[in-house]
């Protein structure tokens, strides 16, 4: 529920609780979406191993999953805006961080302090924009915060490409920072404060350390798993203090004064059901968009402006059907749209799987453009229903923890989905790489060497004493091993989406939701106006 010191005298109040959240959540997404393409360049440049690709971006998404649940309920206890503020300004000086930074290692600390001011932006900038539009209108919303969050973050990757391409890859690392300065802007000066009033005005620290590393412990294991593998007694004991940290967290939530994480909420089977597609969901689709740019850009010879060029149509059909489905929601409720974005999204994946070493980007159009926009089509149809799903089967008064639950999902679905496939990726395509028949035919020791150093993906070093026609042709079993490895990935992916697909068709339940979508304003003092909404 919002409570402010500022009277809600304007019709405009929902105009720029959508732009501040829209800015604040994008400038979070942007630091995700586009540091991937310049991934190759940086492990050039700094000579970042191929476990530092997977580091790279699991360093911020690991504090993410890490932390979200925390500071979802610190928005419902303290106020949402004001966690949000704090997120801002943190993220902003790790991004500073990043940006200047000299070797990988400083690269990684910095993701790992963005990670926390995100975890602390993202969870209450929708909880804001959930809270705000709960009585009418929050199908619509939802569907423009997921919509031109998506478009935001999904522009990045050409601007991406650009500064790459031109040796200013630093430059990625700052380009949400005006999104940063806008959102905050906004919300000091026109957002109303909101904060659950019935909630205690302290939360508990023990439950507050326990989440944390429960979390934590689990989500660094799975992505240690792919250096050390889950025979080493440094990755089974984190996943066993994890693991052994959240049944302590429960346990004590159920009788906590001062929870953090309701447990009741989880009565609800939309509200579970939600969460877990959104697990598999988004855990399914992070291989993809890590995985890809390196095919086209190391496989496929697209350059980094080609690159961010051949993602645009994904980003602008996903926003198109994420905009136009919000609508929708609010009249028919989200478990129609969920599961059919949801097939589309696991037709994308099998195109994808069946595309292979190709001509370059001459033939984009006859080969990843087919995939590109069943994907994006699919992705943005079911973001907004499966993110709505979450956010109304809970009350108001739990915005911030629905949807700080809601991100935790995806976030440990991305870091445990990614550390279990990016250690099989690295397996499967040594694998693929040594067992090729012509590599077979190389001296012992070339062998030994490919097989030594394939950790490193598309980047191998290939051994100096073979024959230029030698080197040539391996370079090439190299770029198909990756593209086999991508397939398989890409089934993978897709098995997992009809599956949810399923889920969402039987389980989710719209009449739990019928209470939010069809809530009249009760006639009192503190109502706020409606929130003017675009002709």
């Amino acid at each position: 529920m919002f409570q402010s010191k500022r009277a809600e005298t304007s019709g405009d109040a929902g105009f720029w609780v959508l732009f501040a959240t829209i800015a604040a959540a994008s400038m979070a997404f942007v630091a995700s979406s586009s540091l991937n393409v310049a991934l190759p360049a940086i492990q050039r440049e700094l000579g970042a191993r191929g476990a530092d690709l997977i580091w790279i971006p699991n360093a911020y998404v690991m504090v993410q999953a890490s932390l979200i649940v925390v500071t979802g309920s610190m928005g419902d206890h303290y106020g949402r805006n004001r966690v949000c503020l704090i997120g801002i300004l943190l993220f902003g000086l790790a991004s500073i961080i990043c940006g200047f930074a000299a070797t990988t290692n400083i690269i990684i600390a910095g993701r790992l302090a963005q990670g926390v001011g995100s975890s602390m932006i993202v969870p209450n900038s929708l909880a804001i924009a959930s809270a705000y539009f709960s009585r009418r209108g929050q199908g619509w919303a939802i569907g423009l915060w997921s919509g031109f969050t998506v478009l935001v973050a999904g522009l990045a990757p050409f601007f991406a490409g650009v500064a790459t391409d031109l040796g200013m890859w630093r430059l990625i690392f700052l380009i949400h920072i005006p999104l940063g300065i806008l959102a905050a802007f906004v919300l000091i000066r026109y957002v109303p404060e909101s904060y659950d009033k019935d909630a205690p005005r302290r939360m508990s620290i023990f439950g507050a350390l326990l989440i944390i590393i429960g979390l934590g412990g689990i989500t660094f294991g799975f992505i240690e798993s792919s250096t050390y593998g889950f025979d080493s007694p440094r990755i089974l004991l984190s996943i066993l203090l994890g693991l052994l940290a959240l049944i302590v967290f429960l346990h004590g939530e159920r009788k906590s004064k001062h929870a953090i994480l309701p447990l009741w909420l989880f009565r609800s089977r939309t509200f579970s059901a939600a969460n877990t597609i959104t697990l598999i969901f988004h855990g399914v689709i992070q291989p993809a968009l890590l995985y890809l740019p390196l095919n086209l850009i190391q496989v496929q010879g697209y350059s980094a402006t080609f690159t961010g060029l051949s993602i645009i149509p994904l980003i602008l059909v996903a926003t198109l059907s994420s905009t136009l489905v919000g609508p929708l929601l609010d009249r028919r409720g989200p478990r129609v749209p969920m599961a059919l974005g949801l097939v589309f999204v696991a037709l994308g994946f099998l195109t994808f799987g069946n595309v292979g070493v190709t001509g370059g980007s001459s033939e984009y159009l006859s080969t990843f453009f087919l995939p590109v926009v069943l994907f994006g089509f699919g992705f943005g149809l079911s973001f907004a229903p499966l993110t709505m799903a979450a956010m109304a089967s809970a009350p108001d008064a739990n915005a911030g923890i629905a949807s700080g639950v809601n991100n935790t999902m995806a976030r440990v679905g991305q870091v445990l989905v990614v550390g279990i496939l990016g250690g099989l990726a690295i397996t499967w395509f040594g694998q693929l790489l040594i067992n090729d028949p012509y590599v077979k035919t190389l001296p012992a020791d070339a062998q030994v060497a490919l097989a030594a150093d394939s950790g490193d993906l598309v980047e191998t070093s290939i051994p100096d004493s073979l024959t230029d026609q030698e080197q040539e042709t391996v370079r090439q079993v190299i770029r198909e091993a990756f593209a086999s490895t991508f397939s398989i990935l890409m089934w993978i992916g897709a098995a997992a989406c009809v599956i949810c697909a399923l889920v969402a068709a039987f389980v989710i339940d719209d009449s739990e939701l019928k209470f939010r979508k069809g809530q009249d304003i009760e006639d009192d003092s503190d109502a706020k106006p409606e929130p003017a909404v675009p002709a």
